[in-house]
């Protein structure tokens, strides 16, 4: 890139328009010969990378995660769509943000380097076709279209003549705002599979998407699992604390300062790629342990499902929780499995009662209907009242604690591993569990408390003991211990 500017055969190249044209023909050199001002410190290892990965068409689905002021912007929505469209090498481009005066900024700058740019405008003569350009709309003489949309915006089905978008970028497609309630996060991603990525053309489409990590579950978060997308990360520091860019910070003490003028947590996700815990986060994520398989029946003590109550189907309101579990005979000590597929939905309280007693019958199997868990309070008190019409077990529980305590109780099981949880199938429960406090809705959260503080309670320190001593002589005093 900039680094050209130290050669002595610079100032022959960029006086003579067929040595700019050739060198231009790369992303690197088009950069260095047309934007030597937005490329103004010596390039790192990182960013030659990014451009080359940018350039490389046989990549169509990409995710750059990049440290904050890395050039990503620049280089994504800036340098590479104008690169793409004088050189003709896409018909159809979209830019993407998430606000739409973000957007409306890009194709600011983009129409600023084709109408200012002096070596620009010598270089590939008329630009602007006969179309009048507006601020999130270009046709260029070339036949090149570049447009810009912000994040869920409608453009499935968009066409530019004969072409459908050969070239969609999003830059930081969700906001701190936007990670916080996981509808908005699932809102995000049907947007991006349903609008966005059915629009590129299917033959040679390309999807390019950059930003942070904001949330374990935020849309970059989802993607990083998605096999379809190769991802690239790029921390200012990495895995050997090595500075990644040393023309902008060449030593420890550059980066020392710029910490200053930020927030920890901000340095830790914006600048290292780290997805930090929110503050007052009761369940962390390396706690969670995960079990292949479930074991035999015969080791089995108890099961049982928690139920958390909502009853009612308007959208407002809360969803109906059950999270089903079993406490399991180990050679150490026992262990709680939570089962896959909890239920989280809204229902009516007729639903209520015949989900309850079909989740409970399905887990009891050959041994009788499994423990339902309900918390006795307010109009829970008639579901209870119903079960028991109907033979159903179930044990209502009266709670003293406010939410954040009760979890509180339970999260050292979590975190010694006494708790286990699936490979697949509890992704909801989990998301509410890492962002208690943050998620909109907890409901997973309570069902789940309100199981393994039974199970924990009722199931492993009622057991009989003398059975399972003669069973296993060791099992006693771990027993004792962690419960």
């Amino acid at each position: 890139m900039n680094q050209l500017k130290n050669q002595t055969k610079y100032k022959d190249i960029i006086s003579d328009k067929a040595s700019r044209r050739m060198l231009g023909e790369r992303l690197a050199g088009f950069c260095s010969i047309y934007l030597p001002h937005y490329f103004t410190l010596k390039s790192a290892p990182f960013q030659l990378e990014m451009m080359e990965l940018l350039e490389n068409k046989k990549e169509r689905f990409i995710e750059i995660l990049a440290f904050r002021e890395s050039a990503k912007s620049t280089l994504s929505m800036v340098a590479f769509p104008l690169w793409g469209a004088l050189q003709g090498e896409y018909q159809f481009i979209i830019l993407i943000t998430s606000t739409f005066s973000q957007i409306k900024s890009h194709i600011a700058n983009l129409k600023y380097e084709m109408d200012s740019n002096k070596l620009v405008r010598e270089d590939f003569g008329n630009i602007q076709s006969d179309e009048e350009w507006t601020t999130t709309n270009m046709l260029l003489a070339n036949g090149a279209r570049i447009i810009g949309r912000s994040t869920g915006q409608k453009i499935r089905g968009i066409r530019h003549r004969q072409f459908r978008p050969d070239l969609i970028i999003i830059d930081d497609p969700e906001s701190l705002e936007d990670v916080v309630s996981k509808e908005q996060r699932d809102k995000v991603e049907k947007w991006l599979r349903g609008e966005v990525m059915p629009a590129l053309d299917k033959e040679k489409g390309r999807l390019i998407i950059l930003g942070n990590l904001l949330h374990t579950d935020s849309l970059l978060s989802r993607i990083k699992n998605d096999k379809i997308f190769l991802t690239k990360e790029y921390p200012l520091l990495n895995n050997k604390e090595e500075i990644q860019w040393l023309g902008k910070y060449p030593t420890m003490a550059e980066i020392e300062k710029q910490k200053l003028f930020v927030k920890e947590t901000s340095w830790q996700r914006e600048y290292l790629l780290k997805i930090v815990p929110e503050e007052g986060q009761e369940i962390k994520e390396e706690w969670i342990q995960r079990y292949e398989k479930l074991p035999s029946e015969n080791l089995i003590l108890g099961k049982a499902i928690g139920v958390d109550l909502a009853i009612s189907k308007k959208e407002t309101a809360n969803y109906t929780a059950m999270v089903s579990g079993i406490v399991v005979r180990e050679s150490e000590m026992p262990k709680i499995y939570i089962l896959p597929h909890s239920i989280n939905a809204r229902l009516s309280f007729h639903e209520t009662i015949l989900q309850a007693e079909s989740c409970s019958e399905a887990l009891g199997g050959n041994t009788g209907y499994a423990n339902l868990i309900v918390e006795e309070v307010a109009y829970q008190k008639a579901a209870i009242e119903e079960m028991q019409k109907r033979m159903l077990p179930v044990q209502g529980i009266k709670v003293t604690m406010d939410k954040r305590a009760r979890l509180r109780t339970i999260s050292g099981y979590i975190q010694n591993g006494t708790i286990l949880f699936p490979h697949n199938g509890c992704e909801d429960l989990l998301i509410q569990l890492l962002g208690f406090g943050i998620e909109e809705y907890d409901d997973l959260v309570d069902a789940f408390v309100l199981l393994t503080s039974y199970l924990k309670d009722y199931i492993i320190k009622k057991t009989n003991i003398e059975e399972i001593e003669n069973k296993k002589n060791t099992f006693l005093p771990v027993l004792k211990k962690v419960f």
